[in-house]
């Protein structure tokens, strides 16, 4: 992929800051990629929102083909990642974490998706329980949150994670929250996929993306702040809570805690090669 400071500018009064920042943290996790054979672009299409999709543009996305989760690839969306610039008052630490933390995210993803088909495709059983490899995916993380919603302490974590990620307070059970999941994505326990992602990110001692936005959640106003002062608190305060949570979610969940150790193996390899 051309660096992005060679590519026509279609923001043409975007600060060069900000698109260097970009370059530099994409070219930063290039040999990871390269290592995990996951393909990477730049994309340069203004999203429109569709009626019942998420409101928020995305900044990154791993995409991979439908059924057997082969072609793994990040795409990463130029317009609303520039944006973000102005949104975090053109701080460069803040906004480097951001994006940092944002290509980490789907980093992590993309081991998801590889975990899983490597792990269909090995087994026998497996190929014969599920049609295809996406099938078995979608069936691992139904049973995950169903483990997970299996006590209160789950089912409060599990809101917790989905509040942070879909940005909406009101996710306060399992059953609104399989109804954000179906009306949003279409089916069941997509939240689960970020729920690994945010525990895979805390684990390895890293901000998670939602957090990463910093102050400029307090832009937005999404939530009530009036017991935090801020939205930047009231978010540290519910990724605290998640945090403290790990070690429950693992011991409710015997299939998270596989998916887990799966993933952070692979990441730990990847970063040996890199080293």
């Amino acid at each position: 992929m051309p660096d992005l400071l060679e590519l026509p500018d279609p923001l043409a009064t975007t600060d060069f800051a900000a698109k260097r920042i970009l370059s530099n943290e994409i070219s930063r996790a290039k040999p990871s990629l390269r290592a995990l054979r996951i393909a990477f672009s730049v994309s340069y299409a203004k999203r429109k929102v569709r009626p019942g999709k998420p409101k928020k543009s995305p900044y990154f996305a791993c995409c991979y083909n439908v059924g057997n989760l082969e072609d793994v690839n990040i795409v990463a969306f130029y317009h609303p990642l520039i944006a973000d610039w102005a949104l975090m008052e053109k701080d460069a630490d803040a906004y480097r974490t951001r994006v940092r933390s944002a290509i980490r995210e789907e980093m992590i993803h993309s081991i998801q998706v590889i975990t899983v088909r490597d792990r269909y495709h090995r087994s026998t059983d497996l190929r014969r329980q599920f049609k295809t490899a996406e099938s078995y995916y979608e069936n691992l993380l139904g049973r995950i949150i169903d483990e997970l919603a299996a006590t209160v302490d789950g089912q409060e974590a599990v809101c917790t994670a989905a509040q942070l990620y879909y940005e909406d307070c009101s996710i306060t059970s399992i059953q609104k929250l399989r109804e954000t999941d179906k009306k949003l994505h279409g089916r069941d326990g997509y939240l689960v996929s970020e729920l690994i992602r945010q525990l895979v990110q805390i684990r390895f001692g890293e901000l998670m993306s939602e957090e990463a936005k910093g102050k400029a959640w307090d832009r937005l106003r999404i939530f009530n702040t009036a017991e935090f002062g801020t939205t930047e608190n009231l978010l540290r305060s519910m990724a605290g809570t998640l945090r403290r949570a790990v070690p429950k979610l693992i011991g409710l969940s015997p299939t998270l805690a596989e998916a887990l150790a799966e993933i952070e193996q692979m990441i730990q390899k990847i970063e040996k090669i890199r080293v």
